[in-house]
């Protein structure tokens, strides 16, 4: 399980261990903040293609195999991050290291899919959650003390280290899950009449809508905080990396308790809640930049936001996999894919916009809030309809 978690986990945190390092990165490549953030957004669309891709494709021909595929990629395309000479060079390096760690990550998870049901699967799916919260506190925290002895090239160096040990384990420690796969079904045309199933559900795809929104949103935060702190409010890079930790270790706390009441709670009314505290939280972040309080106001308010993000991430992961239990990849892969991908898609947005606190705040606030707007009334509509309960 530590494993799976693990390899579920790296991308996160190849994703929040350099964010302290992109003002550094963006001066010594010459580059501006919108083509640094483009680093960012290649990686995460690139996640997000590649679950899209594979996910469905291991439902027919396994998960181990492309797992380690996936990892090995995830190693060797950090390397070639460590030695970009330029923006352009580090950009096309991240895209293969999104598809690395979406091949491990999708078939990491489908593994679960493979062998749990019912409740136990979605405590086992809240606990790669709260194992994978700790990569954002870990990340920034190894990230800002590499900076401080060495450059931000070492820090994708660890990733390569990191990528490196996880194939041997994953070689050693995991076996193959999908026992039985139907002849075909790995093909093209198999994969998307898997697709075209789960999506002819109706909760599935309001399920996808409410995440993608939110997760703009969120990913507002998660690309622009570092300029917003540093920049905007003169934070050094080891007090920032503090308030990214601190937040994060929020959502460490807030999934535990989600997994607990697992079970007790529906986890649609959960996800609800959780969608609810972001929002919350994103309002106060706006009124904190808007009133000229600033950190004092929106460091909480960040706080608030991703304690909520600690009961959003697995309540959508349990619901989405309860819908698809018979193609656990093909459900990975859509809800992880597009919610990355259409995160990952509009990172350089708030950048573009002048990459303020205001800005920060006003997208994290509009996107969240429609995420949970559809979620209240699509939650509604299937109570009224005696729809999926929120329970498989």
């Amino acid at each position: 399980m530590l494993t799976v978690a693990l390899i579920v986990g790296i991308s996160p945190f190849a994703t929040d261990m350099y964010i302290p390092a992109l003002p550094a990165i963006a001066r010594d490549l010459g580059a501006t903040t919108a083509q640094v953030q483009l680093s960012l957004t290649a990686f995460l669309v690139a996640f997000a293609v590649g679950q899209i891709v594979i996910g469905p494709v291991s439902d027919g021909t396994g998960r181990r195999r492309i797992l380690l595929g996936g990892t090995a990629l995830f190693a060797l395309a950090s390397l070639a991050c460590a030695v970009a000479p330029d923006a352009a060079t580090l950009v096309v390096a991240r895209v293969a290291q999104g598809l690395g760690g979406a091949a491990g990550s999708v078939a990491a998870r489908a593994m679960v899919g493979d062998s749990t049901t019912g409740v136990v699967r979605s405590r086992l799916f809240a606990t790669l959650a709260a194992i994978n919260a700790v990569g954002p506190v870990v990340a920034p925290l190894v990230g800002g003390a590499v900076l401080s002895v060495s450059t931000w090239r070492a820090t994708f160096v660890v990733l390569a280290l990191l990528g490196a040990g996880l194939t041997a384990a994953a070689a050693r420690l995991l076996p193959e899950t999908l026992l039985s796969p139907e002849p075909g079904a790995g093909s093209l045309p198999a994969s998307l009449r898997r697709m075209g199933r789960l999506l002819a559900m109706p909760r599935f795809r309001w399920y996808l809508v409410t995440g993608c929104a939110a997760t703009i949103g969120f990913f507002s935060y998660i690309a622009t905080s570092s300029f917003v702190f540093q920049e905007q409010y003169g934070f050094g890079e080891g007090l920032y990396t503090l308030v990214f930790a601190s937040n994060a270790s929020c959502m460490i706390v807030s999934t535990l308790v989600f997994r607990r009441l697992v079970g007790r709670f529906s986890e649609d009314g959960l996800f609800t809640v959780g969608l609810a505290t972001c929002t919350v939280g994103s309002a106060l972040v706006l009124a904190g930049a808007l009133t000229g309080i600033g950190p004092a106001l929106i460091w909480p308010a960040l706080a608030l936001v991703t304690a909520g993000w600690g009961w959003v991430i697995p309540g959508s992961i349990t619901l989405t996999q309860a819908l698809g239990h018979r193609s656990p990849g093909t459900a990975a892969a859509l809800a992880g894919g597009l919610q990355f991908g259409l995160g990952g898609a509009a990172t350089p947005l708030a950048g573009a916009l002048g990459g303020t606190a205001t800005v920060m705040g006003a997208l994290m606030l509009g996107f969240i809030a429609v995420g949970l707007t559809v979620q209240v009334v699509a939650s509604s509509r299937s109570r009224s309809d005696g729809g999926h309960s929120g329970r498989s």
